[in-house]
């Protein structure tokens, strides 16, 4: 990666060529609107440090310095000649006299610094191919896009002409528009991190608590400290002077218009983008000035400062009009006014003042303070007359407190002249006055002498100012200014404003209140609501947005026991109920903004729940009271009768159809139903019968409020016994509203439980009884059917909307009560009455609002969560599930059917809500994303769950199960291959949406929910091609449609960091996914057209293009943008995804995008660039960018946390992949020496690591397993540099691997640090906690990339939800519950896995280097030492067979490789001798039973590992080059004896023998066996295997001595007779070869009685026990027997093999072995098969004329003659030396065989031995490849089967004395060449 950006040095090479991406100030302030990531980003960071740019951000208002001799002598040096060659501006396509005239230019119209010109220009030149990006689509995709959207009508305006931004005049105008946006974005920067560096300092104040707002790293709230502490210190005077000039200075430009020298062809854009900027920039300057006023300066604002804020104001009329010349003007200026009028008002410090005034500490002021500037306040008294002109404005709220303020002076000026009055004439007079005293009263004469003014005809100055104020509405004015604050700051980096403007409001409504200006009145309640409101809405509350914060502007409001609190809080619960709503709306607020609890409830309303207080009007005719106290005259009665608060009132026609209240339900509100005789009171309206009256009588709020509910739906008996009529729809709709903010915020405040005591306050009973749940239901199901009945009534549609709000809180408190009543209610009747669906077209759609969707859509998003978390809990009765209060919380009410059916048709619903919403008029345009958002959020969640966790294949056996029919509908309804575009369409429509940027400059709650839609929306594909994939479904329609919107996801990266990750994720899942393509089938081709589908099979080969979709220049364009890696933030995250894309693309065959990341250029280019030899490319290729990045790595020296290694990892594995998939377009790696030696010096450095991470250090336990990732992929890397290398035959790139290999020696082959404690306790533990849980429910699925880490293995996440009702989850203190025990087993999987990985990648390079093992004799030592580990680790394994029975074959894969590359190369060192004891060691522990082991599960591994056996028997075996002394010594019973006594060492012999019992004599048994029992389990190679280790230990030299005990142990374990069976059995026992039976186990088990007869003394016991006679009995014999025998080219050709291969040299070795005495059964038993020794005479008959002429000689034919040649000499020689030998020569036999014949054909051909060679045919591959080799040069020379066929037969004609007439000179030779 390149190095941090250096502020002070414009390198112009490294901006050209792509090494340095320049910060904008506009990407800055964009990546600051993200304070999360911005924390991560260390690059934002050091360019908001660097010295100039802090200097920038603390002189906002100017941030260029300006133009001078020195700057421009910097632009000059920076552009020169020496500081960029041609290849700089050449192959990076640069005009530096464009740039050097560009810079000129704009240095010289913005009057800006040379240096800082040349910076904005090269920005623009780097941001240009993503300005091409976003100008708009080209004609082809739009026409894609559109197809993909299913004919959107958004997308016209997109589709422009896109101008050619190189053109002088379009650069000028993008650099025009760079300007700008960075003046304006210094200026908001500066304002953000202003308002940051304040909180610190807010969070002192008791209002706003700790908790409040922190804005992610701490440096970014320390860098605000500074900034406002320079721009505060400034030499020009304070911030806010500076503010004002520059104000000033914007105004009159807007005033004096343009005039900037631009093309007349740009005139018109530059100017609108010109009165844009000055108008937003104003915008910001106000929003900084006032949070100086407002937060910096902490006493009053110096008084010539305020007197020129207010003058400025003034001349202009506060902004009261503002010409709009350009519509993008038009939203900036209602903000404008709002900040005009709050900087006006904060300047005044109103509450300072007012409180001040009322202490009496206004005598602690400075002298110099405005307020005692009497010429100061006169100016403003007089601006704020002549204001009051221009009617409502902004500077009425600012005029109305000036009122309030001069009023409250006047006052206190007043009663300080009389109190000095009173001192003086009550004392001598010696005391002087208080100088504050007299300034104060000099202040208010002042005012009150402006009396006369003409500007106020005779009033006093205040008052008219308060009456003018109060004519034109000022509460109204601050309730406009407040809702215009709340979109334009309602996001959360503006909360500090937020929460400051509803502030300052307040306390002005606070002073008009204490000074009695106003009083008690709808407006004032009105406006109070909106300001304690704020944003705090039931839905915000709901997300839980840091839940912890409480509202300061609440806690003011509560906090104030003096003004606020009595004079609203209780004066409306005085009027309640009388007056209820007003009571219900603050109650409502004050609970969603306040964060102090007692027993789960709000502490304001635990004091408000139990009152003495009631007022009422008294029922009609009601006479039961008497007046009392008369002595007061207050109007004090006294009740001498009950009165009833409730009564029975007329029936209702509905009564019969829903009773709700039972007698026994109304006996719980017995004390409430009267107020008892005796009770005090006060009539407080005696105007008009009835009488209005306060009673005295103490009771609880929240019970009446019950009981009042009660009396609203249909089949109620009650009422209100004043009225004699049930609650108001308009109380009922408020009540329910406070019920579900109270569990909202009780919830909220406990972490998701709420409080027994507030449940059973407002009547939430433990039983489904007639409570408050009941009430609300029947409420909701009659207002379904009555909003059908009158569609629009917008009363029922809140009431509604309220009770979605009580039913979403109830959902997670009580879930029992709700299930049932969703499977029985008319909500989700298709449609029917009452439906959702009906009220959505009746009324929501015809409104244009969808609050009651949304609430629907929330309320099932709340059964979507109850469903799956408490799928366990209600499985696990517990006492931790006591808190829900309910009597068997474990239950849904409801079974799991119904629920899972609640949830399929709600879902369903939903899903055909979001294909309409398209086409639906919204009048509050939010509540389209917030539809959006709300569907695409739940099915997200729902595909989440249903299948990212947990492997079983049916969704239905998960935990999971409730939500699968609705997940395996959105599966079929979105992965589908049908055409039809409505499901797709809203998803489209989100992305097209999201690339339509506000034109609105101001990050306003609305683009922040817009923008957040885009978001959710490509997360919602992403899971669902993401699903696609896991299924392996053939590629769907939603997945062509994404390929096709590729131009849009291209922009949608382009224009926001936001987008990146979740695009280039999208991206990436698309990608892999497309390779389905190529192995799926077309579905048409079963269309009965034979030609067609051959076309189109070969058209679905390829995976379609992701960058065929795009343009040829949005291709490049996009490929530019990717290629800056997030650059020049870096945040880790996003460039390593976009790593991940990167490697995905070059292994997915996506051709065009691949060559492009390894060349930098596209083919096209590429073609380009080889006609015209000049490459046009901005940036680097990405390889090489990656490959640049690995080798400048800082390993560091002590602390490795340091390094982001998950992406170093991602880095590495992308070159890795670029090598394995396109090593031919990736160049020469032999070039890339530096990064070679980067990774060896990596594996160096690793060598110094601790070998093993501390187990119970998460973090180390992390990084350790991305380390091992990073060395396998480095090990990946060398390898593929080594094989380069090999290739050209250098091989001295070894001198450097080699010694860099210890770590991976030391560490590679150890056995995995898999704590089995650890997981066994857990799963042990876990199930028996959790009956019916298993660990592997929880594990994850392939859904998503594993990342090492907390939930690499199992989903914790998902656990927590499911578990966590236990407390033995989270553990009684941290780290002790289950969740920190699955988080462990996380880490070490995630270190198991990483070193798996590091195996493998140890596998590839040590194969790699064994290829050159020969060339180095270090590399013998390695490659032993690597054998012997496998063995050991594999030896010592205890792990779980199922996890790791294939890193063991892995092991033994390797070693097995390894090994054969030794043995070819002919190693014989002693390390190599000395590896049989630990592979036989690892033999032994694989294998508890040698009896039964072909039979068991482990059978391959065995396999493999006598393979390895085999090759280490190899070292032992003599070569031709050991000296006979050596071969002598090895032989001798002393040679198999250990070498030194100190050191004990087994035998070799001792393992041998051990081999030889185990291994062969029992392997063989088990194996007949086996083969018996299960034919289909054995192989034919098993038996080949055993032969063979059988014949290399035999021919081990020190085995020469211990053959009799070798011949013991077969005896025992009767191996030759299971040899003879299986021979016996073996024409039965055969494999269907090319249609023919082949008995290759006679063959097999021939070869292995041939083997043991190689062994004296067994070959004597075969002898005893007449092996040819049983032999002789088998069936298969009697192939020999047929007409004309069995010959090589006959069926079933084995049977030939046997005779040549088997039975012949089986005679050969008896005769060997036992000698003469073996002649005579010999001779007899060959000669039962004449028609065999007949056949094999003539076989090679050379007469040309004869009939059975030989046409084919094959090698088998000559060695069955030379062997029968050699037995017929023996047993002629044995018949001629019978009595010599003691033997009978009559008693042999002589051979059946016409021996003469055969001696005249063999010398015959070795006469024409021409004629010969044209007669040889091989009969297999291995012959044929005999063939093929020829030894020495010519036509003459031979191939190796000629020679091979020439040997036999002369060695044949020598047994038969061809020539020299003597058949017996060569006996031993022939015997010895015949074994």
């Amino acid at each position: 990666m390149a190095p941090l950006q250096s502020p002070d040095a414009l390198d112009l090479a490294a901006c050209f060529t792509g090494e340095q991406q320049l910060v904008t100030w506009d990407v800055a302030y964009r990546a600051l609107c993200d304070p999360a990531t911005a924390s991560r980003s260390d690059a934002l960071r050091a360019f908001l440090t660097a010295k100039e740019h802090t200097d920038m951000l603390s002189r906002p208002w100017k941030p260029f310095a300006d133009p001078s001799p020195h700057e421009k002598s910097r632009l000059e040096a920076a552009t020169a000649p020496v500081s960029l060659t041609p290849a700089h501006t050449h192959d990076a396509d640069v005009d530096i006299a464009a740039i050097q005239d560009d810079s000129l230019w704009l240095s010289r119209e913005a009057q800006i610094s040379e240096y800082a010109a040349l910076q904005l220009v090269v920005q623009e030149w780097q941001g240009r191919p993503a300005a091409q990006l976003l100008t708009g689509l080209t004609e082809e995709e739009a026409l894609s896009v559109q197809e993909a959207a299913g004919g959107l009508g958004a997308l016209p305006p997109l589709a422009a002409t896109t101008p050619q931004l190189d053109a002088r005049h379009q650069r000028r105008l993008r650099i025009l528009d760079l300007y700008h946006a960075t003046c304006a974005a210094v200026i908001r920067t500066s304002q953000l991190l202003v308002s940051w560096g304040c909180a610190s300092h807010l969070r002192s104040q008791t209002i706003y608590g700790t908790h409040y707002l922190s804005m992610g790293a701490a440096w970014i709230e320390e860098l605000g400290h500074a900034v406002a502490a320079a721009q505060s210190a400034h030499a020009s005077g304070t911030a806010l002077d500076d503010c004002l000039a520059a104000l000033q200075q914007r105004c009159e430009s807007l005033d004096r218009g343009y005039g900037w020298n631009v093309d007349d062809s740009i005139l018109e854009p530059a100017s609108e983008k010109w009165v844009v900027a000055q108008t937003t920039e104003l915008l910001h300057l106000l929003h900084l000035a006032w949070l100086h006023a407002d937060l910096v300066v902490k006493d009053f604002v110096p008084a010539a400062t305020v007197e020129d804020w207010l003058k400025a104001f003034h001349t202009r009329a506060f902004f009261r009009e503002f010409p709009a010349v350009t519509p993008l003007q038009e939203p900036l200026i209602p903000v404008i006014q709002l900040l005009v009028s709050l900087l006006s008002l904060t300047l005044l410090k109103v509450d300072r003042i007012m409180d001040d005034l009322e202490s009496g500490d206004f005598k602690a002021w400075n002298p110099s303070s405005y307020i005692l500037n009497s010429a100061v306040v006169e100016t403003i008294t007089v601006i704020f007359g002549e204001a009051s002109t221009l009617g409502a404005s902004p500077a009425t709220p600012p005029m109305f407190a000036w009122a309030i303020l001069t009023w409250k002076l006047a006052s206190r000026a007043n009663y300080e002249e009389q109190e000095r009055d009173r001192q003086l004439a009550s004392s001598t007079g010696s005391r002087n006055p208080l100088s504050e005293t007299l300034r104060l009263e000099e202040s208010a004469t002042t005012v009150t002498r402006l009396e006369s003014h003409e500007l106020f005809d005779g009033t006093m100055p205040f008052q008219e100012l308060a009456n003018v104020s109060s004519a034109v509405g000022v509460l109204a004015i601050i309730n406009q200014l407040v809702e215009i604050s709340l979109p334009a700051f309602g996001t959360s980096i503006d909360q500090i404003s937020l929460d400051r403007i509803r502030l300052l409001f307040l306390q002005l409504v606070r002073a008009a209140l204490g000074s009695d200006i106003v009083a008690y009145s709808p407006d004032l309640i009105i406006t109070t609501y909106t300001i304690l409101t704020g944003n705090n809405t039931f839905r915000s509350c709901e997300d839980g947005a840091d839940i912890r914060r409480a509202d300061p502007v609440v806690a003011y409001f509560l906090e104030d026991e003096y003004v606020l609190r009595p004079l609203l809080l209780d004066e409306a619960r005085l009027r309640y109920p009388y007056e209820m709503t007003p009571f219900l709306k603050f109650c409502g607020a004050l609970t969603r903004g306040d964060r102090t609890m007692l027993n789960g409830i709000p502490t304001f309303l635990e004091k408000l729940a139990n009152h003495n207080r009631l007022m009422q009007r008294l029922p009609d005719k009601f006479t039961h009271y008497a007046l009392t106290r008369e002595e007061e005259n207050a109007n004090w009665v006294q009740l001498t009768g009950d009165l009833p608060l409730f009564s029975s009132g007329p029936s209702s026609s509905f009564r019969g159809q829903r009773r709700l209240l039972t007698s026994a339900a109304s006996t719980r509100f017995d004390g409430l139903l009267g107020i008892p005789e005796g009770t005090e009171g006060v009539i407080v309206d005696d105007s008009a019968q009835p009488y209005v009256a306060i009673w005295h009588h103490q009771h609880s709020t929240f019970s009446y409020l019950v009981e009042l509910l009660s009396t609203y739906p249909v089949g109620s008996s009650k009422v209100e016994a004043a009225t004699q009529h049930p609650a108001s729809r308009e109380s009922v709709t408020e009540i329910i509203g406070l019920f579900a903010d109270l569990i909202q915020s009780s919830l909220n405040s406990s972490e998701g439980v709420c409080s027994p005591e507030l449940l059973d306050v407002i009547g939430i009973g433990p039983e489904s009884s007639h409570d408050v749940v009941n009430i609300v239901l029947a409420i909701f199901e009659e207002e379904l059917l009555h909003l059908c009945q009158e569609p629009s009534n917008e009363a029922s549609l809140e009431l509604l909307v309220n009770c979605t709000h009580f039913l979403e809180a109830l959902i997670i408190v009580s879930p029992h009560r709700v299930w049932p009543w969703l499977a029985r209610s008319r909500l989700l009747e298709g449609d029917g009455n009452g439906s959702l669906a009906t009220i959505l077209i009746s009324t929501e759609m015809v409104l244009g609002r969808y609050e009651f969707l949304i609430g629907c859509i929330q309320l099932y998003k709340g059964l979507v969560r109850d469903a799956v978390e408490r799928s366990v809990s209600r499985k696990v009765p517990t006492k931790a599930l006591s808190r829900f209060n309910a009597p068997a919380p474990s239950e849904s009410g409801t079974s799991d059917k119904t629920m899972s059916t609640i949830l399929f048709t709600f879902g369903r619903t939903l899903a055909s809500i979001y294909e309409s919403s398209l086409s639906w008029k919204y009048s509050q345009p939010n509540h389209r994303p917030e539809i959006n958002m709300a569907i695409c959020g739940v099915f997200t969640k729902i595909l989440d769950l249903a299948y990212s966790v947990d492997d079983a294949p049916k969704l239905s056996a998960k935990l999971t199960k409730s939500i699968a029919p609705i997940a395996e509908y959105l599966t079929q309804l979105y992965l589908t291959k049908s055409d039809t575009d409505l499901p797709t369409n809203p998803l489209m429509a989100s992305l097209v949406i999201g690339l339509s940027s506000s034109d609105n400059p101001l990050l306003t709650t609305s683009i922040a929910l817009w923008s957040q839609q885009t978001q959710i929306t490509l997360k919602l594909a992403d899971v669902l091609v993401r699903v696609a994939i896991l299924l392996n479904k053939p590629w769907t329609h939603l997945e062509q449609q994404l390929f096709k919107a590729t131009p849009l996801l291209a922009r949608l990266y382009a224009t926001s960091d936001k987008w990146k990750s979740p695009v280039v994720l999208l991206l990436e899942a698309l990608v892999r996914g497309a390779v389905r393509v190529s192995g799926q089938e077309d579905s048409d081709m079963a269309d009965g057209n034979d030609k067609q589908p051959v076309r189109r099979n070969t058209q679905h080969q390829e995976p379609p293009s992701l960058l065929g979709h795009l343009g040829p220049r949005t291709a490049k364009n996009f490929l530019s943008v990717l290629s800056q890696l997030d650059e020049p933030l870096r945040v880790v995250d996003i460039q390593t995804n976009v790593w991940n894309l990167l490697s995905a693309v070059v292994t997915c065959k996506q051709q065009w995008f691949s060559l492009y990341l390894l060349t930098g250029s596209t083919p096209r280019e590429s073609m380009r660039s080889k006609r015209n030899a000049a490459p046009n490319s901005r940036t680097k290729a990405l390889l090489t960018r990656a490959l640049d990045a690995l080798s400048t790595t800082v390993l560091p020296d002590t602390e490795s946390s340091s390094l982001p290694w998950p992406l170093y990892t991602a880095m590495l594995e992308f070159v890795s992949s670029a090598q394995n998939h396109w090593s031919w377009a990736m160049g020469d790696l032999r070039q890339r020496k530096d990064l070679i030696q980067k990774l060896l010096n990596f594996m160096k450095w690793m060598t110094k690591q601790p070998k093993q991470p501390r187990m119970s250090n998460n973090k180390e336990t992390l990084e350790r397993s991305y380390q091992n990732r990073f060395a396998s992929l480095a090990c990946e890397v060398i390898a593929m540099y080594l094989h380069s290398s090999r290739q050209v035959g250098d091989i001295t790139v070894l001198k450097d691997v080699v010694p860099s290999l210890t770590y991976l020696e030391d560490t590679a082959l150890d056995i995995p640090s898999y704590t089995s404690s650890l997981h066994g306790y857990l799963k042990q533990n876990l199930e028996r906690q959790w009956p019916g849980v298993s660990l592997a429910d929880l594990k994850r699925t392939t859904l998503y990339p594993e990342a090492f880490g907390r939930t690499f293995f199992y989903d914790v996440d998902l656990a927590q939800q499911l578990l966590g009702f236990n407390s033995k989850w989270a553990g009684p203190r941290e780290g002790t519950g289950f969740a920190s025990e699955v988080e462990k087993a996380n880490y070490n999987l995630g270190l198991v896995e990483s070193q798996v990985l590091l195996l493998h990648g140890w596998k590839l390079l040590a194969l790699e280097l064994s290829h050159v093992v020969a060339k180095d004799e270090r590399l013998v030592k390695v490659l032993v030492s690597v054998i012997q580990k496998c063995m050991v680790a594999n030896a010592q394994s205890n792990l779980p067979e199922a996890l790791f029975g294939q890193l063991m074959i892995l092991r033994s894969d390797l070693a097995f490789a390894l090994l054969k590359k030794l043995v070819e190369a002919k190693v014989r060192t002693p390390e190599a001798r000395q590896l049989l004891s630990p592979v036989w060691t690892a033999v032994r522990t694989a294998t508890p039973d040698f009896d039964n082991v072909f039979s068991g599960d482990a059978v391959h591994y065995y396999r493999s590992l006598l393979r390895i056996l085999y090759l280490t028997l190899h070292f032992h075996l003599l070569e031709d080059t050991d000296q006979p002394a050596d071969a002598s010594f090895r032989s001798s019973f002393r040679g198999t004896m250990p070498t030194s006594h100190n050191n004990y060492v087994e035998p070799i012999s001792t393992q041998l023998l051990e081999i030889l019992s185990d291994t062969v004599a029992k392997g063989f048994r088990s194996l007949a066996t086996q083969l018996h029992a299960d034919p289909s389990s054995v192989s034919p190679s098993d038996f080949a295997l055993l032969t063979a280790l059988l014949q290399r230990i035999i021919a081990i030299p020190e085995m020469a001595k211990w053959q009799q005990q070798a011949a013991l142990l077969f005896a025992n374990s009767s191996t030759v007779r299971y040899a003879t069976s299986l021979f016996s059995w073996s024409d039965r026992l055969t494999i269907s070869h090319n249609g023919f039976d082949d008995p290759i186990y006679g063959e097999l088990s021939l070869l292995f009685l041939l083997s043991l007869s190689s062994i004296q003394t067994l070959a004597e016991t075969m002898a005893v026990e007449g092996i040819l006679s049983q032999l002789n009995t088998a069936n298969i014999m009697n192939y020999y027997r047929r007409a004309n025998g069995m010959g090589p080219f006959d069926t079933p050709a084995r049977m030939y093999s046997i005779w040549t291969r088997g039975i012949l040299p089986l005679c050969l070795n008896l005769l060997l072995s036992v000698g003469p005495p073996m002649a005579a059964e010999i001779s007899s038993f060959l000669n039962q098969f004449p028609e065999q020794l007949s056949r094999s005479a003539m076989s090679i008959n050379s007469n040309p004329s004869s009939r059975t002429s030989a046409t084919k000689m094959t090698l088998s034919t000559v060695s069955e003659i030379h062997s029968l040649s050699l037995i017929a000499a023996i047993l002629e020689g044995v018949r001629r030396q019978g009595p010599k030998l003691g033997i009978q020569a009559n008693e042999v036999a002589l051979l059946d065989w016409d021996k003469e014949n055969v001696k005249e054909d063999v010398e015959s051909w070795l006469s024409r031995k021409g004629a010969l060679r044209e007669r040889i045919v091989a009969v297999d591959e291995k012959e044929l490849e005999m063939l093929g080799k020829r030894k020495g040069q010519g036509e003459d020379a031979l191939s190796e089967l000629e020679e091979r066929v020439l040997n036999e037969l002369e060695g044949a004609g020598k047994c038969l004395g061809a020539g020299n007439g003597n058949g017996n000179e060569n006996e031993g030779n022939g015997g010895d060449q015949r074994r």
